[in-house]
């Protein structure tokens, strides 16, 4: 729709363009000296001629004038989301937190979210994340990511993250605060195990899977 409008606007004014042209050409090239039948047309209806160069002219300021408008109109626009969204960060919650963490812990830029859920509408609405493409309608699950607005201020400090080591308890209260929904479910494969060796081999290996990772960068989204 949005093309159709666009195609439509561009030809309506190469149209008024050259209809411009045309009347500005038959106002002042001096048709006496290519033939006198014609200038006496041109002078009888030069009245005609004003008529239309100012329906022109007022096309091209009414088109300039709606322009100015439209573009102080998006950057208002876009001035306020900013804000919204800064102040959105600026408030986040406990749980709010905790699922924009999941970007870094994943490390994906993108995650499948159900977007019936309290927290991640809010967010949406609050512009932090936005929906690119809808997954499942039944469960109402979407692929989301933080917003581009969202971006410079989803800080490692701004979601409950430091750069540096962290303490064993911190670790543990960030994975305790996981949210379920977000986290990737996998399959677990059948393997068999032989000894106690392999057994305790598998659980030293959960375990390390359990500890935060250290990602390098400012953003979760940079860390993705």
């Amino acid at each position: 729709m949005n093309t159709l409008n666009s195609t439509t606007f561009r030809t309506i004014n190469t149209v008024m363009m050259w209809l411009f042209s045309l009347t500005v050409l038959m106002l002042i090239v001096p048709w006496q000296a290519v033939s006198v039948e014609f200038a006496q047309r041109i002078e009888d209806n030069k009245i005609f001629l004003y008529f239309a160069l100012i329906v022109e002219i007022s096309n091209f300021i009414s088109q300039l004038v709606i322009g100015s408008i439209a573009t102080f109109s998006r950057k208002n626009t876009a001035k306020k989301l900013q804000e919204k969204v800064e102040n959105a960060v600026a408030s986040l919650d406990f749980a709010e937190k905790a699922l924009l963490r999941e970007y870094v812990l994943q490390r994906k830029s993108v995650l499948n979210l159900p977007v019936t859920e309290p927290t991640v509408r809010n967010l949406i609405d609050e512009g932090v994340l936005k929906v690119v493409n809808v997954t499942d309608e039944t469960t109402h699950k979407a692929m989301v990511i933080i917003s581009k607005e969202a971006r410079p201020y989803i800080t490692y400090k701004a979601i409950g993250l430091t750069l540096g080591k962290m303490s064993d308890e911190q670790v543990s209260q960030i994975m305790s605060a996981r949210p379920e929904y977000a986290r990737e479910k996998f399959m677990q494969p059948n393997r068999v195990f032989v000894g106690s060796s392999s057994v305790n081999q598998l659980f030293k290996g959960n375990a390390k899977e359990e500890q935060l990772p250290q990602v390098a960068g400012n953003t979760p989204d940079a860390a993705a």
